[in-house]
């Protein structure tokens, strides 16, 4: 029994939001701190760097006081679609190590390489490939012409995740800057502080590159925990131009390859309309907001059917409550209900069940 596709969205949705952190390599910094700026003017800094060009090497690990993934589970073969539960908790408990290339907003590539295997996601220009070599399957999706580097998927890099957390920037947030060096360059540390203690969400932290403003780190930490929760930030970079080969891709012989076409921005509300039950609720706002999805029948029956280590692994990475199952980390809390809803937030176990009843 494989995992679940609809159970990714309950999980990993809350790592999105609040994904990353910066793992400072111990190297000698050669660069002086820049000279002083206030935060809008970093935060312009930041919005007038997506057209740069960047490469380099990037590292993510997360400490969210979750299990390790079992040596016997990481080991096994991979569902057909490349997607189970070893694979999600080794996605969200593992450390990986990437190879990012950008080339401004139309093309960047995405390159993991580690125990799961090579994941690939190449933006190029109106051509999204994502591929994974374990599962030997590839996705092509063509975009709109209009398409920027924010509009595609992508995996989380230091960019990415600065960008979520500038998006989620509200009057419950207190902004402030401080300068650096960080692994030669002259940095803006940004920092993003919650003013509620009712958030798991001690802090984040975005590293930005005081010459291009490009983001070569973020970090968020769990409040009370002494190390950050996730992280991702560049162990390594070059601000040259990545060569145009980098963005060409071919599937290897034998892929599995499904096409599909994005939605334009005309139509992307048509194509991706849920029905009323399925809509996503958002209670609360802020630091504070808890996402509610109604799984309805089909999650109901996701989660009764799970058998063998996809149902071990579920058991210990929840513990039963009144009506479900809580997922508790440091940073976020899940909770599965017995009809099948599911109701995520940055927020304690006890507050997630009184908005679920």
């Amino acid at each position: 029994m494989t995992f679940r596709r609809g159970w990714i969205p309950a999980i990993v949705a809350p790592v999105a939001v609040v994904v990353a952190a910066v793992a400072v390599p111990a190297v000698a910094d050669a660069a002086s701190p820049p000279p002083a700026k206030t935060a809008a003017q970093v935060l312009s800094l930041i919005a007038g760097s997506h057209d740069a060009h960047y490469s380099g090497t990037v590292a993510q690990s997360s400490d969210l006081g979750l299990p390790q993934l079992p040596t016997s589970m990481s080991s096994r073969a991979p569902s057909s679609s490349g997607f189970d539960a070893a694979t999600l908790m080794e996605l969200i408990t593992g450390s990986h190590t990437a190879q990012v290339y950008v080339d401004g907003r139309s093309k960047q590539r995405v390159q993991v390489l580690d125990t799961l295997g090579e994941r690939d996601l190449i933006h190029n220009g109106t051509s999204v490939w994502s591929y994974n070599a374990r599962a030997h399957t590839a996705t092509h999706m063509t975009t709109s012409g209009d398409a920027s580097a924010r509009e595609t998927p992508a995996p989380t890099t230091p960019a990415t995740v600065a960008d979520r957390l500038i998006a989620s920037i509200t009057p419950t947030t207190k902004v402030s800057v401080t300068t650096g060096t960080f692994l030669g360059h002259g940095v803006y540390k940004l920092t993003l502080q919650p003013k509620t203690s009712e958030t798991l969400v001690g802090s984040a932290v975005i590293t930005v590159d005081a010459a291009t403003g490009v983001p070569l780190g973020a970090q968020l930490d769990a409040r009370g925990q002494s190390t950050p929760a996730v992280s991702v930030a560049f162990t390594k970079v070059d601000f040259s131009r990545p060569g145009a080969d980098v963005f060409a891709f071919t599937p290897p012989q034998g892929t599995t390859v499904q096409d599909m076409t994005a939605p334009s921005h005309e139509t992307q509300g048509i194509h991706t309309e849920k029905p009323e039950g399925q809509k996503p609720i958002v209670i609360g706002s802020g630091w504070t907001a808890i996402v509610e999805v109604a799984g309805g029948a089909g999650m109901t029956s996701a989660m009764s059917g799970l058998t063998g280590s996809d149902a071990q692994l579920l058991n210990e990475l929840t513990r039963h409550v009144d009506g479900g199952r809580m997922l508790q980390t440091s940073l976020f809390t899940v909770f599965l209900r017995d009809d099948g809803t599911v109701f995520a937030g940055a927020v304690p176990s006890a507050t997630l069940l009184a908005a679920a009843r």
